[in-house]
């Protein structure tokens, strides 16, 4: 367990000269830090350390000094005489980090499994927060690392790599970190190391021997990738990129590096979205610092400027459909009872928290871009990193760089978008069109549930094939409207392109496996012949998909009233002829076959998983996970967590073979006028 970071009263700045010593058989760390501190007037300083150290030896001055372990961390009271100019403050301690490793979670909600340090013989995984070694917080600090592991056993962390050399039984990795960050992290395994040179910035892999095949293109990528954010916000600000292998599952982005664990980086599709992701993170998050107590902003420009941007580079209907699904994971994921605004956001650490923090922000950002456009957004965006590198910046600051740039008041608009939570909810009521001489005049309103937003949206009429947009500013509980158009009115349509964010309503959704997620309940009726191995599936099924609140049922003691109040999750096809029809009625399925899109999966090792719409209710979902043997049940049962925006997923000897999404026919805003 870590210590508390205390902020002490002015440490202006630290140099820290680090020396760590791993020992991968014990768990154990030993480490020495001497630290150049400006306390400019501190009576005293605070440092974190690890709830576990031991051997604590401080010396003040190159002289031995009293020193108190507190739930805040390790307190250093100073003299007056030692106050002001130069003091060396020297920590030795030792430290035993042995956090239980999640070799095959079954739920990634938590990047990283509520581990923070761990060092054992497979490698070594010390977060900041971990309390590795004696952090102060201060206005600038600089670290030299030095860390000594058995031979072949190989250090990364931040900053700039001075080498690695092996004698006498031991690699020495020596690492130098001359710009601001906010806490060191550590890995350490017997890597084999790659670099290249882009441009000014060394791009590296460490991966272990088993993965070198794929270092290529990673580095690859990581040259495309450094370039097209240079581009479009300004210069790379590290002195190298490096992709590093861990030995359990993570997807964490660090300053200059990110950490990814062995099976995620063999994904083929890692390196053209997660990959540009953690690069984008050292512009935003890494490079500019996030004001946590203010909310995180960082989560969701970057999924704006990496996931999404990618979609966009692609075509406009693949950003569409992005931002159409966005809406759709707000919608099933985030219930009234769980929304909070995204001045709260600080990380994920459940489906909700990551369709507010990541999905809504990144809308947020792409409302604003609509707004003012291209040239002014990012331009807004090169100004804040430019001026505001290595400095903590808030969704204020933001606003000002939005304003400056577009030369606009932007006050409420951040003010209903990041201090509210919650999202309109719009339709329209009383359209009606009528002849205006040889044309026609379309009239309606928009009507709005509360709390009540204002947004500029699209109008799109289409009339004998012709198209005529309009722009309206939408505000209150009803907004009226009217359109012209020469020939006949066919379709009406708010906001075709989804560029608003909004909450969807039920008849928008196709059921999917994040409506099950989403759900705040789930009944679960275990068929009554299912084998052992399907059994133990479902406990995993259940435990990937995050399902708190869940109740296990066998289908002989499932009644009217249990099917009609509550969503409800199939194990199995049921046996009793009334369930098996409720589920069979949506697609062609029996005990040892199923049709998807005219194919028929009827091998024992195919998998079936598919969300509809509930059978013997108004509203709500069904879902049905159907192994057709139960040799592959739980490898299939830990990764349909995965595929949140599908409908329907078939899967053969555990790898995915089809998915999609049932086609959705009705909206509040769409109007069809009758042929």
């Amino acid at each position: 367990m870590s210590m508390v970071i205390v902020l002490p009263a002015g440490a202006v700045s630290v140099k820290h000269d680090l020396r760590i010593s791993l020992d991968p058989s014990g768990s154990r760390l030993d480490g020495l830090d001497v630290m150049d501190i400006q306390p400019e007037g501190a009576a005293e300083l605070s440092f974190a350390l690890t709830g576990s150290a031991s051997d604590i030896r401080v010396t003040l001055n190159d002289r031995p000094a009293p020193f108190d372990v507190r739930r805040s961390g390790l307190r250093l009271a100073l003299k007056t005489a030692e106050r002001k100019g130069l003091i060396r403050v020297t920590i030795k301690y030792a430290a035993v980090f042995d956090d239980p490793i999640p070799l095959m979670p079954v739920n990634t909600d938590n990047p990283g499994f509520g581990v923070t340090g761990t060092i054992n013989e497979k490698g070594t995984f010390l977060l900041s927060g971990a309390g590795w070694y004696p952090h102060i917080e201060a206005d600038s600090a600089a670290y030299r690392i030095r860390v000594r592991a058995p031979a072949g056993v190989i250090a990364v962390t931040a900053g700039r790599s001075l080498g690695h050399e092996t004698k006498d039984g031991f690699t020495i990795s020596n690492w130098q970190i001359d710009h601001p960050v906010r806490g060191v992290s550590l890995s350490a395994a017997r890597y084999q190391v790659e670099e290249r040179t882009v441009g000014k910035v060394t791009a590296a892999t460490y991966f272990y021997s088993e993965s070198r095949h794929l270092s290529a293109r990673y580095l690859d990528a990581i040259g495309r990738y450094l370039q097209l954010y240079a581009d479009l916000f300004g210069p790379y600000p590290f002195a190298k990129f490096a992709v590093v292998e861990n030995f359990f599952p993570t997807g964490y982005g660090f300053p200059s590096y990110t950490l990814l664990g062995s099976r995620v980086l063999a994904l083929p599709f890692i390196v053209r979205t997660s990959l540009g992701h953690e690069i984008a993170h050292c512009w935003w998050g890494n490079g500019v610092y996030v004001d946590y107590a203010k909310g995180n902003w960082s989560e969701g420009l970057t999924t704006y400027v990496a996931d999404y941007l990618y979609k966009e580079m692609i075509s406009a209907d693949k950003a569409r459909k992005y931002r159409r699904q966005i809406l759709r994971n707000y919608a099933t994921l985030v219930g009234p009872g769980s929304d909070f605004p995204l001045s709260r956001f600080q990380s994920r650490h459940n489906p909700a928290s990551r369709a507010i923090g990541y999905d809504k922000s990144a809308m947020v950002f792409h409302m604003l871009r609509q707004q003012l456009g291209d040239e002014a957004f990012w331009g807004a965006l090169r100004d804040v990193f430019q001026n505001r590198l290595f400095k903590v910046v808030s969704w204020n600051d933001f606003r000002i760089a939005f304003e400056r740039s577009g030369n606009v008041h932007l006050k409420k608009y951040f003010g209903q978008w990041v201090e509210r939570s919650g999202a309109p909810q719009l339709a329209f009521d009383d359209i009606v069109s009528e002849r205006n001489g040889r044309g026609w005049i379309v009239k309606g309103r928009i009507v709005q549930q509360r709390p009540y937003f204002n947004l500029p949206a699209e109008l799109l009429l289409l009339a004998d094939g012709k198209a005529i947009s309009e722009e309206i500013n939408i505000s209150g509980r009803e907004t009226r409207f009217e359109m012209h158009c020469d020939g006949q009115p066919e379709k009406l349509t708010l906001d075709p392109d989804v560029d608003v964010f909004r909450r969807l309503e039920s008849n928008e959704i196709p059921p999917a496996v994040n409506s099950i997620k989403g759900a705040s309940s789930v009944l679960v009726v275990m068929s009554d012949d299912l084998k052992a191995e399907v059994k133990e599936a479902a406990e995993t099924l259940l435990r990937s998909l995050g399902l708190n609140t869940f109740r296990l049922i066998p289908e002989g003691r499932v009644d009217h009233a249990a099917l009609t109040e509550n969503d409800l999750l199939f194990v199995g096809l049921p046996q009793r002829a009334e369930l098996a029809a409720g589920l069979s009625g949506q697609i062609p399925l029996n005990r040892k076959s199923f049709v998807l899109n005219g194919s028929e999966f009827n091998d024992p090792a195919d998998t079936f998983f598919g969300v509809f719409e509930h059978p013997w209710a108004k509203k709500g979902t069904a879902a049905l996970f159907l192994p057709l043997s139960s040799q592959y049940a739980k490898i299939v049962a830990r990764k349909i967590t995965h595929y949140g925006k599908y409908s329907y997923l078939a899967f053969h000897g555990g790898q995915n073979r089809a998915k999609g999404t049932w086609p959705v026919l009705k909206s509040p805003l769409i109007y069809r006028w009758p042929k």
